[in-house]
């Protein structure tokens, strides 16, 4: 009877030290805490930021001038354009309320279609024997391309695009938060 008092003092003294190990580790282990600021802060960082990119290539015609061989001459152009879509995170609120974070994201939108001046290439010339300046020619192509892309390009696919990868983003950039014990509920809503 005495050794199985000492036996099962034994393993109570044992139960009792893991315990006490487990709740002193818990009480000095640095535990995460999110505040809305830090968040923020992560997220006016990264800025305007082009979450939707798309390279386009387009075609085409100028012409300038009424009488030909005088002052009519024309072109028909091919160019590259880079269009891109994004979301200003700066400008996203977040609100910590207990365990749930909620991001409220602008709304996405065009940031930019840029035309590469030296993609620029010249089919079909027409000759004007008074109107032949080429930086002239050159100005209006690029106003020419720039009108022509954004005009063709679908921007509303774009900005769907961008809005999408935007909370993808910030469900990445939140996640190791997201899991194991004690971890926090994440809402993303549009603003």
């Amino acid at each position: 009877m005495k050794k199985l008092l000492v036996i099962v003092a034994a393993v109570a003294l044992v139960a009792v030290g893991v315990v006490g190990t487990l709740a002193f580790q818990r009480a000095f282990e640095p535990s995460v805490r999110l505040s809305a600021t830090s968040i923020q802060e992560q997220l006016t960082n990264s800025s305007e930021l082009a979450t939707a990119k798309l390279e386009y290539r387009g075609l085409v015609r100028y012409e300038n001038g009424d009488i030909d061989f005088i002052n009519k001459k024309g072109f028909t152009m091919v160019y590259d354009a880079e269009v891109r879509a994004g979301v200003d995170l700066s400008q996203a609120s977040v609100d910590v309320s207990g365990r749930t974070v909620t991001v409220r994201l602008p709304q996405a939108r065009l940031l930019g279609i840029e035309i590469d001046p030296h993609s620029i290439e010249f089919y079909d010339s027409a000759f004007a024997l008074f109107n032949w300046e080429n930086k002239q020619d050159t100005a209006e192509a690029l106003k020419t391309a720039q009108a022509d892309a954004e005009g063709k390009v679908d921007q509303t696919g774009m900005i769907g695009q961008a809005n999408e990868q935007a909370r993808t983003l910030v469900e990445n950039l939140l996640h190791p938060f997201t899991v194991g014990e004690g971890a926090y509920t994440l809402q993303i809503v549009d603003a």
